[in-house]
């Protein structure tokens, strides 16, 4: 099967990769909701400022760029690889810079015209919208591309409640874009910071930007995962999609002579861990950062990986994250390394794992996960 990488636009065609790039690439860098915003704004008068949310692999920001190359186009997203997307596909058609921010902080208005993809996370996007609002001003148009099947009722009346009265386009391969109407955002109470709420678990405090997940309490996986432990004398510790950061902070506070690195592709995440760190009184020797899996880590140059995998990128569900990132846990990882691994048991991971490691045994299961530890 021959994936498109060659998206036609009025002003020309554009090149767009997924990212992380892969060889055997299954799946499109954009959508039809993607086209047809790109589609509607050719039709429109260049607009000086834009502001681009969560497009998740630059074709929005890309195409805007192509469009109206002396516009100033700003991009906003909690996603480290939509900012390495944006970056690798405009270098690949050559196009003017777009700024990139990340979502805990929040761009400078005003803007005269918004496209907003919607996030996964309701909470996330009240958050934007609250902070969005603010930036608009008189006449500023408002765009949502979306798939048909992504805008069920509860959403449509959640975007009402933020936005005000919404108008719709025609269907067009199941796409169709909203328009929020200006003036109905004027009066709309908006906060400039992101929400954070906060939580216990046993002696760990958490808190949490709006785009990360376990917002209000700990996820089975990661809960299942701190009642089957590792067991040994490990100095050399990484948390690969770190999240909140609690298995890193509990892989401190079990081994406090090691270093401990929390690494995750969300902004928020990772903000989320530094202050959940420092308020467990961890921060000496525990750090987080953003990044594609371990991409920036040398290889042997951890003893102990700590794996909850996603199963999904933005909306798409599949296991290609995991693997890449039991890849880089492979490469990373020291002779005598492990692997610890909670993942649902119907993804078969034990089986999977095999293609890295010579040693997959299970720790833990119950109805639901299973925690593996693997060695090369």
């Amino acid at each position: 099967m021959t994936i498109e990488t060659t998206l036609s636009l009025a002003a020309g065609e554009l090149n767009l990769q997924r990212f992380p790039v892969r060889r055997k690439e299954m799946l499109q860098a954009w959508d039809s909701a993607d086209q047809l915003a790109l589609e509607l704004c050719s039709e429109e008068p260049v607009a000086k400022r834009v502001l681009v949310l969560n497009d998740s692999f630059g074709a929005v920001s890309c195409g805007l760029a192509q469009m109206w190359p002396d516009a100033q186009i700003t991009l906003w997203s909690d996603s480290y690889l939509a900012a390495q997307a944006l970056g690798y596909n405009l270098d690949l058609n050559q196009l003017p810079s777009v700024e990139f921010i990340d979502a805990v902080a929040t761009p400078l208005g005003p803007f005269d015209l918004v496209v907003m993809r919607l996030p996964k996370s309701n909470s996330l996007l009240r958050d934007q919208v609250a902070r969005l609002l603010p930036l608009l001003q008189d006449g500023t148009k408002v765009v949502i591309p979306t798939m048909i099947k992504h805008l069920d009722t509860s959403l449509y009346e959640l975007l009402t409640r933020l936005l005000g009265p919404l108008t719709a386009s025609r269907a067009k391969k199941k796409a169709r874009l909203l328009f929020a109407k200006p003036e109905s955002l004027a009066n709309k109470m908006a906060r400039v910071k992101p929400v954070m709420n906060s939580w216990q678990y046993k002696d760990i405090k958490l808190s949490h930007y709006s785009g990360v997940y376990g917002r209000k309490h700990l996820d089975e996986g990661s809960e299942f995962f701190l009642q089957n432990w590792p067991k040994g004398d490990y100095q050399r510790i990484v948390d690969l999609g770190c999240g909140n950061g609690v298995l890193s902070i509990q892989a401190a506070k079990t081994w406090p002579q090691a270093e401990v690195l929390g690494v995750d592709e969300s902004f928020m995440a990772v903000a989320s861990a530094t202050i959940n760190a420092q308020q467990n009184t961890v921060a000496n020797n525990c750090q987080f950062q953003v990044g594609n899996c371990l991409a920036e880590l040398a290889d042997t140059s951890a003893d102990l990986v700590l794996c909850n995998p996603p199963f999904h990128q933005q909306r798409v569900v599949g296991d290609h994250l995991a693997m890449a990132m039991f890849a880089d846990a492979a490469r990373v990882l020291d002779e005598q390394g492990e692997l610890w691994v909670v993942g649902n048991r119907h993804l078969g991971y034990h089986a999977k794992l095999k293609r890295w490691f010579k040693q997959v045994d299970q720790q833990g299961k119950h109805a639901k996960f299973v925690v593996l530890r693997c060695r090369k």
